[in-house]
């Protein structure tokens, strides 16, 4: 067919397709335009409708036509022409044209300039094809597209399908708080009722069903008017529904207890739920997060990929397991930014702390991290891994790693805290055999006092020993340690004090750092991230150091100092101190003689040392130098250590961490599918997740009382130890009386009553004075 026969026989041709009604006919007219236009769709709907319009002739226009002819005959008088043919067409398009005009050319004309108009201008409706309804030609025949989060329902409103239908439903029940229930169900039809039970049942109703003239599902039959009171309930909310909601909320707290969904639904929707449903849907939450879990493992290649091309320089490996079937499990992770590595290298000191954490998501595994320490003794992130168990080969992969990253070589020159977990200090000794390994001095206390519970003493004695800047003080604590019990001191001479004591640190890190503190801070920082499904932990994981590094550099600009803030406030402390140190003999070549308490310290203010070692760790002047310098008239900051500069603090934060775009931006990385490891079935109740087991001795947290464990009980009846009243075995003991304790009397607080009992009648009562 072509455009020739638009106008055949002066008749005009119309076309539509099968699901249109009659006011949506098109007219083809010259051009081809809505020719072309038709044809195209006919890939799409396969059919199309032809009309053709009967001829339309007015009496008026046929006679005037009969008179032209009868002239032009006489007037030729039987005169041929090869034109009279032409000229008798162009005279009846004239009649034609001066006859009344047919109401069907306006419609005609209206169509077609819209349709020419939505062509020109609507760029989106060229992808779209020609026979798509848009939002305007369905108002205008009555029929109004669901808008998703309007919470409207109207009659002859149309869906993509009966899931669309019910989420506009629920949408309706959630923003109204309307009770709700579903009485029809199909894959064609759905029909919803409202749920509240009362004397004469409520008129609402809506169905939904499949119109065939539109392709889509419409609401047919739709009572509006509620003619019930609101209960505060609705069926509609499933425990499968109830997941959905909120699942971005347990997500993020998966500790997040029933009780406070019930509070959730409540404040948000002013709806109740039952305490079961709430627990319900926290379980399906938790295996809708699960299921994330999976697809994130099986992406893990493409999210390596996609850090090294948007960071080129740094490190990531990704280990995996081949299973006996072929399948490949997902074993390790790990990741080094090249902006962090190469900081650390250039301007922080040669000090890392690396500690492991539990993962809180249903996939278990531990997290490693490395972590450094810039110049006002913050925490600087380096690098951190993800294994399933905390051994020594998993420790052994992390070191390597980290050693090539930092190039820390053999470890000569560096030093390393971390706690007394066997793996990590077999796979530290084969890798790094000349590193300074410190132990943590708490998990040492730790050790110790599990042996011995009930010795309070103890605690102050073993920080004197591992606060010890020299050995002349090491040997005097420990001294002191061991006249107080043998039995402490032998069990602590085990564990090898002198690798947590500060008279035996090296000075190549100028730090006196003896805890692990700053690891533990980070990783308890990290406590909602390790929550996370993998790769969402480790991209908050990176967002948070870019975070940290944009705060510390915006704090930066508006200080002025020459020396961090740990500076300050050392030599603050160190001040206060010096008042007892009351005398300096000067001696040759800068050096001092400075007496505290009756003891001599020398001070060298050349090499910048004290016999004391505190300004050997630390880089700042202890209380010695500081007599010495306030004698001289000198200025304490000129004999603080390089590595406190605020220029080299700036540095450190002069570089970040190059943006890492979503996942719907990565490609796919060659290889086959990664699995998820195995998850460890769960028996019995689940416990609320701690940060971190506190062990008895321990002082409590605050609001909470001490605990009994090692209290002994006695006997009120015997007076004898181990047992009480009930199980007492000594019947002919006397009974001894119980204290009884008075009970204090309740204070009326102002505004309460007072009652009257003197034998009176009582009268009115008043509120009691309060003294001002």
């Amino acid at each position: 067919m072509s455009a020739d026969v638009v106008d055949m026989y002066g008749q005009r041709v119309w076309y539509k397709f099968p699901y249109e009604d009659l006011l949506s006919l098109k007219v083809l007219f010259d051009g081809g335009l809505n020719f072309q236009k038709m044809c195209d769709a006919t890939q799409y709907v396969k059919t199309v409708e032809i009309y053709l319009e009967h001829q339309y002739v007015n009496n008026e226009a046929e006679e005037s036509e009969s008179a032209l002819q009868d002239a032009q005959s006489e007037a030729h008088d039987g005169e041929t022409s090869p034109h009279d043919g032409a000229d008798s067409g162009i005279e009846r398009d004239e009649a034609r044209d001066n006859s009344e005009p047919d109401p069907r050319d306006e419609r005609v004309e209206e169509i077609v300039s819209e349709f020419v108009d939505e062509e020109k201008y609507n760029e989106a409706h060229r992808d779209t094809p020609p026979c798509s309804d848009d939002e305007e030609g369905d108002i205008e025949s009555g029929y109004e597209r669901w808008r998703r989060g309007s919470g409207e329902l109207k009659i002859m409103q149309v869906f993509e399908s009966i899931t669309e239908f019910k989420e506009a439903v629920l949408e309706y029940a959630l923003k109204g708080g309307w009770n709700v229930k579903y009485t029809r169900w199909g894959d064609q039809i759905s029909e919803a009722k409202c749920a509240v039970v009362g004397e004469v049942p409520c008129t609402w109703r809506i169905y939904c069903s499949y119109e065939k003239s539109v392709q889509q599902y419409m609401v047919k039959s739709f009572q509006e008017e509620h003619t019930c009171t609101k209960d505060g309930y609705c069926k509609l909310l499933t425990d499968h529904v109830i997941a959905k909601l909120l699942i971005n909320e347990i997500r993020h707290d998966n500790a997040l207890m029933p009780r406070f969904i019930q509070e959730i639904i409540e404040d948000r929707y002013n709806l109740t739920v039952t305490h079961d449903i709430a627990r319900k849907a926290r379980k399906r939450a938790l295996e809708m997060i699960s299921d994330e879990f999976d697809e994130q493992f099986a992406r893990i290649k493409d999210y390596k990929e996609k850090i090294l091309e948007t960071n080129p320089g740094s490190t990531c490996d990704v280990v995996t397991i081949i299973r006996d079937d072929g399948v490949e499990i997902f074993d390790k992770f790990y990741v080094c930014f090249k902006a962090l590595k190469t900081i650390w290298r250039a301007y922080c000191r040669p000090i890392t702390g690396i500690d492991g954490c539990f993962m809180k998501s249903t996939s278990k595994g531990q997290l490693l991290a490395a972590v450094g320490r810039d110049t006002n003794n913050q925490i600087y992130p380096v690098a951190w891994g993800i294994v399933q168990v905390e051994d020594t080969d998993n420790w052994k992969w992390f070191i390597e790693r980290v050693k090539y990253d930092l190039n820390l070589q053999s470890g000569q020159g560096f030093t390393l805290i971390s706690d007394k977990q066997k793996g990590l200090i077999k796979a530290v000794d084969e890798e790094l055999p000349h590193i300074e390994h410190r132990m943590c001095a708490r998990h040492v206390y730790g050790n110790v006092k599990k042996l011995h519970p009930n010795k309070p003493k103890f605690k102050k004695l073993y920080w004197a020993v591992a606060n010890s800047f020299n050995e002349g003080d090491y040997n005097a604590a420990l001294k002191e340690l061991k006249a107080f019990d043998s039995q402490i001191y032998d069990d602590l001479m085990v564990r090898d004090p002198k690798t947590c004591t500060r008279a035996f640190f090296s000075t190549t890190s100028t730090s006196e750092d003896g805890l692990n503190n700053f690891s533990e801070s980070y990783n308890s920082g990290l406590k909602k991230a390790r929550s996370l499904p993998l790769v969402e932990m480790l991209e908050t994981m990176r967002r948070q150091t870019m975070v940290r590094i944009e705060v510390r550099k915006k704090k930066l600009l508006k200080y002025r100092k020459k020396y961090s803030e740990k500076v300050a406030n050392t030599i603050a402390e160190e001040e206060e101190k010096r008042k007892w140190c009351k005398k300096r003999t000067p001696g040759p070549n800068g050096v001092s003689e400075v007496q505290e308490n009756n003891i001599s310290y020398t001070v060298n203010m050349d090499k910048r040392t004290c016999s004391c070692r505190r300004w050997d760790l630390t880089g700042i002047p202890c209380r010695h130098a500081l007599k010495v310098i306030k004698d001289k008239k000198l200025n304490s900051e000129d004999f603080v250590a390089e590595c406190y500069l605020t220029t080299l603090w700036k540095k450190q934060y002069s570089d970040s961490i190059t943006p890492v775009e979503g996942m719907k931006f990565w490609k796919d990385a060659p290889g086959s599918h990664i699995e998820p490891p195995p998850r460890p079935k769960e028996k019995g109740r689940k416990k609320n997740p701690q940060k971190r087991k506190k062990s008895i001795h321990e002082s409590p947290t605050k609001g909470k009382k001490v605990s009994g464990h090692f209290k002994k009980i006695h006997c009120y009846r015997c007076g004898t130890e181990g047992h009480n009243s009930l199980y007492c075995d000594r019947p002919g003991a006397p009974n001894k009386p119980r204290k009884i304790y008075p009970r204090k009397k309740k204070q009326p607080s102002q505004g309460e009553t007072m009652s009257v009992d003197h034998g009176e009648a009582p009268g009115p009562s008043q509120p009691t004075q309060t003294s001002n």
